[in-house]
């Protein structure tokens, strides 16, 4: 389809980010397998996929969040400003707002890895060395800083998705009645509502799976920014696994199902890929 319309590109890197993330949540999984413990290799996984899968995982998935905000974003001054918004939003403007949205979320995760290091661990209880997981001492106030970051980045993104799509829902659904009302032809006021209520449900459908895959990660946020044993190397380890495991899964799914949403809803996207793939062919 191209990248050099905005929105194509928008796409394009939330589809980067989500592809990326997916291949460190497959690391992440080996890393979990509770059988690796009982093998001989010297790596500590639990500790090891902190850094080499956990955090790159949820940097991605913050990632998608933002640049899912941004076309939410576009789409909503598409409708308020349609002869406007091309001179607003720029190939150009797209594409530095879209780095930024990288650096800046790449950059509150700099701090835990000038913290946290790989090294050689002896574990007396195994009479083994393994590569684990040092910390320096103030891993304690960089955890913090880190927390209220990651605590306001995805909050902020999730407010402002939610946000955006129910202003674009209510404009549309406005627009729906107002053009039935001026519209004589019966021909045109039956095609234009039908198209505009599958926009709507395009739109309704990614504000809702965001929604549901992005609520477990933001409250954990919220319960570990409150609650300091809430943590990996605190009391509730163990609770702190548990729920950050259906996190990770539903982090999983939201990158997952993009494809599938445009390719149901996007005839343009569905064109291209049959083009593409001819086998997918009706």
């Amino acid at each position: 389809m191209g990248l050099r319309k905005s929105v194509n590109m928008s796409l394009f890197a939330m589809s980067l980010s989500d592809l990326i993330g997916l291949t460190f949540q497959i690391w992440h999984n080996f890393c979990q397998n509770p059988y690796l413990e009982n093998t001989d290799i010297p790596v500590d996984f639990m500790t090891v996929q902190i850094l080499t899968a956990g955090c790159p995982n949820i940097a991605m998935t913050r990632i998608t969040c933002w640049i899912t905000m941004y076309i939410t974003a576009e789409r909503c001054l598409s409708v308020l400003v349609p002869f406007k918004v091309q001179r607003i939003l720029t190939f150009r403007r797209t594409l530095i707002i879209l780095m930024l949205i990288y650096s800046i979320n790449l950059s509150f995760f700099l701090p835990i890895y000038a913290a946290d290091y790989l090294s050689w661990k002896y574990f007396p209880s195994l009479n083994m060395t393994k590569i684990s997981i040092y910390r320096w001492d103030n891993i304690a106030t960089i955890n913090v800083l880190l927390d209220m970051s990651h605590l306001t980045l995805s909050v902020i993104a999730f407010v402002f998705v939610v946000a955006f799509t129910s202003i674009l829902v209510v404009i549309m659904k406005k627009s729906s009645k107002w053009r039935a009302t001026v519209t004589f032809s019966k021909h045109q006021n039956e095609a234009q509502p039908r198209r505009e209520n599958k926009t709507i449900g395009m739109v309704v459908l990614v504000a809702t799976v965001l929604i549901v895959c992005y609520t477990p990660g933001v409250t954990c946020s919220l319960i570990r920014t409150v609650s300091p044993e809430f943590n990996l190397f605190a009391q509730q380890v163990n609770l702190y696994h548990v729920i950050w495991s259906f996190c990770f899964l539903f982090h999983s799914i939201n990158s997952s199902l993009s494809v599938i949403v445009y390719y149901k809803k996007s005839s343009k996207y569905r064109n291209t890929f049959q083009e593409l793939f001819p086998a997918f062919k009706s």
